[in-house]
């Protein structure tokens, strides 16, 4: 029984020290989007404010084009960054499901070597490709658009989608399929009526995943974009740091802002994470 409690504890030692690790930058950051200036510069570093101001929330939500400035930028960067990782999730789910469909049950020619090919894909670091893509975009005109971040950041997680829905599908039994089929429906039909309905688990699993990576992707888009066209919230971030001067409570607040929408969808489907995850790591 001694042993028993004595491991307990450890491992909640272990929880909280992780719990710490994850939650204190997070809170650093929030005071510092509250804190007055000159909080800031105290050494110690000051936790807690002298005095809380949301201000910095305040300049960003009601910032107009008439006032041009970087929390114009941001809020801009914002909206931008939200029509991009949508459509991005919202185009992956519907080919990732398409293509791991018909890898599982079309009987598609090499179907294992596509499979590790998806997997070999996901290795290969994004930075190599954007010199080459930056050519080809430039050439096509496609500089400054929504449209080319949208076509890249959906090839670089289309194979992530396919990885994922393809392991879950897996798992569903093909008699539920053939049934419908019986019933006068096309592949097409059983795929959208009856498979994707049973694979809730697996697509928000898939869109989460796929929604992050395009919302917080930076590199990319500092390269692709200069204007508010399709500028999106990272790069709008890093532009607060100035040449003689950085606004470290405007930065933070926009990081607490931009933090927002990953979380919330992580904690709202995160049981749903947890068992698309796991559902194909398991053959029956």
């Amino acid at each position: 029984m001694g042993k028993r409690r004595m491991m307990s504890i450890v491992v909640i030692v272990f929880i909280l020290i992780i719990l710490l690790s994850v939650l204190l930058p997070f809170l650093w950051t929030f005071t510092t989007s509250v804190a007055p200036a000159v909080d800031l510069h105290k050494r110690p570093p000051q936790w807690i404010p002298t005095k809380i101001s949301f201000k910095y929330y305040w300049d960003i939500f009601t910032s107009s084009k008439k006032a041009y400035g970087v929390s114009y930028e941001f809020k801009r960067g914002l909206l931008n960054s939200a029509i991009i990782s949508l459509s991005v999730t919202a185009i992956a789910l519907f080919l990732g499901s398409l293509a791991a469909y018909s890898v599982v049950r079309l009987k598609v020619p090499f179907g294992k070597f596509i499979t590790l090919f998806i997997l070999l894909t996901q290795m290969m670091p994004p930075v190599i490709l954007v010199i080459p893509l930056y050519f080809i975009a430039s050439k096509a005109g496609m500089l400054n658009k929504k449209t080319s971040l949208i076509l890249i950041y959906l090839a670089f997680n289309l194979p992530l989608a396919i990885w994922i829905l393809e392991g879950y599908f897996k798992t569903l039994p093909a008699s539920i399929e053939e049934s419908a089929l019986i019933d006068g429906c096309s592949r097409l039909q059983a795929l959208f009526k009856v498979v994707l309905p049973l694979s809730g688990p697996a697509l928000f699993t898939t869109g989460i995943f796929v929604f992050i990576a395009s919302w917080n992707e930076f590199l990319i888009a500092l390269v692709f974009t200069s204007s508010l066209t399709a500028k999106t919230m990272p790069v709008a971030i890093a532009e607060f740091i100035g040449r003689f001067t950085t606004d470290y409570g405007l930065m933070a607040t926009a990081g607490i802002i931009g933090s927002i929408p990953p979380l919330v969808f992580a904690g709202i489907f995160q049981r749903y994470m947890i068992s698309g995850i796991t559902a194909g790591s398991v053959k029956e």
